[in-house]
């Protein structure tokens, strides 16, 4: 934003045409700036100064408070807190010009400070009109590991918070909250008075150590849950009867503590783990027996592959409706050859999204990974797979490891129409190890070499295939 003297006049002395637009429209432009952004706008002038009290959709984080750098100690986390209560208490203000459609806060959980935001909050639902309220509550150690002392704290300060403000949670739509470790009735306890609840995301939590979380809630309203880094051995899923997504980043179990119980909406799994090396490999069809999914993501992590090939017919009941499937973070020396057997169990798959990981830069930081060995499969003679139109490869190159997997689906995809084949994501701290790619494996960057490969990949095929080069 320019000054007040160069934004309010152009050259002729006039109001400047940004200021002379209507109300509604200046409104729009705010609402796609961050709130120091929108703040600091509407300093230019007495124009825009009342705008922020028209705003309908609101997004308030306290990280647009924070200093540019260093790490926050607690006195200036209280600070910045009390700045950002200060601020939602004049941006909620009542006005006759509006009602608030879209809340959504993310704040940290300072105890003096949940008390004025829950009484704010409940103030702008009294009014009407609220139709998202969205908390994304940060505890002060976010950035760290936290003791089990630090979780038993917070987890026990989010119950006073949630038991003080019952009306404010009851209209709630979206929940994130980490680093808590909270009583065995708790989180059900929380579903049940969240009547409005669609998306709940827990990260770093549990209930102690072995604990088991069971989410029985046949009148939730609750699409999706998002686990990341808990600390549970198991969560049960025992009645969730609108829950579509369902995603668990990363486990410390044999297997994934996901147990699906009655849960017929579910469309969506996102799973990621870095394999241990006490860690087995499991087989899908026994994980996910009952479900119905359209849409798998399973992350690697550039560790050994921890899901078993298996007969594809055992895993068709439950991929019959899969039409996206995307594999992400394969370790590079790994033969791809076996990702088949799941193109087999899915014969509805339309997109097909693969990533191999091509990252040397962290691959020694952990020294208990599980040893990466490759997956020994073998492809069914004859089989051919009559929906798949595009295969998306990440992190492609000019190997004859690589080549042969892509005429190998080729081959099998009879109705493919589209290869999209990209470099490797880009990596600075590969970068600055200056470790030149093998010899002979590369991705391709003239027209010659692209060319080349295309001749190669469609020869003896169908050369109807387009393929792309990113």
């Amino acid at each position: 934003m320019a000054s007040p003297s160069d934004n309010n006049k152009n050259e002729n002395g006039d109001d400047d045409r940004l200021s002379a637009l209507p109300d509604h429209i200046l409104v729009d432009i705010m609402h796609r700036l961050d709130l120091r952004t929108m703040i600091r706008a509407s300093t230019v002038s007495t124009r825009w100064k009342p705008l922020p009290y028209l705003l309908t959709n609101l997004y308030l984080r306290v990280d647009d408070f924070k200093p540019r750098t260093g790490i926050l100690v607690m006195r200036q986390l209280n600070s910045l807190m009390s700045l950002y209560t200060e601020t939602i208490k004049r941006l909620l203000a009542p006005t006759t010009e509006r009602a608030i459609k879209v809340l959504r806060l993310r704040f940290y959980m300072t105890d003096r400070h949940l008390k004025p935001i829950g009484s704010i909050v409940t103030s702008v639902l009294e009014r009407g009109g609220t139709k998202l309220l969205e908390f994304i509550i940060v505890t002060e150690r976010h950035d760290v590991q936290c003791s089990e002392e630090d979780n038993v704290r917070f987890g026990q300060r989010f119950v006073r918070f949630f038991s003080s403000y019952p009306y404010a949670f009851r209209c709630l739509r979206v929940l994130c909250i980490q680093n808590m470790r909270f009583n065995e009735s708790d989180v059900p306890d929380l579903l049940n008075a969240c009547e409005q609840l669609q998306r709940l995301c827990i990260e770093s939590c549990d209930s102690g150590r072995q604990s088991v979380l069971q989410i029985d809630a046949p009148r939730s309203r609750l699409v999706e849950l998002a686990f990341e880094f808990c600390g549970y051995v198991r969560i049960e899923l025992v009645r969730v009867p609108k829950l579509m997504v369902v995603s668990y980043d990363t486990w410390m179990g044999g297997s994934p503590p996901v147990v699906f119980g009655h849960v017929p909406s579910l469309r969506r799994i996102d799973f990621g783990c870095a394999t241990m090396n006490w860690q087995p490999p499991f087989v899908l069809s026994n994980w996910l027996s009952g479900t119905r999914l359209e849409t798998v993501s399973l992350d690697f992590h550039d560790c050994m592959i921890w899901v078993k090939p298996e007969d594809p017919k055992l895993l068709q009941p439950i991929f019959s409706k899969l039409t996206d499937l995307f594999l992400s973070n394969i370790f590079a020396e790994c033969d791809l050859d076996w990702t088949v057997y799941l193109l087999e169990a899915a014969p509805s798959l339309k997109n097909f999204f693969l990533m191999v990981s091509r990252h040397v830069c962290g691959r020694n930081d952990h020294v208990d990974n599980a040893e990466r060995v490759n997956v020994a499969w073998e492809a069914s003679s004859g089989f051919k797979h009559y929906n798949l139109k595009l295969l998306d490869i990440e992190g492609f190159e000019m190997d004859c490891k690589m080549m042969k997997y892509i005429r190998l689906v080729m081959g099998c995809a009879a109705r493919l129409r589209m290869i999209c084949l990209h470099n490797k994501e880009p990596c600075n701290d590969c970068d600055a190890m200056h470790l030149e790619a093998p010899s002979g494996s590369s991705f391709p960057v003239d027209e010659g070499d692209k060319n080349l490969i295309r001749e190669h990949l469609t020869d003896g095929l169908s050369s109807a295939i387009e393929i792309t080069f990113d």
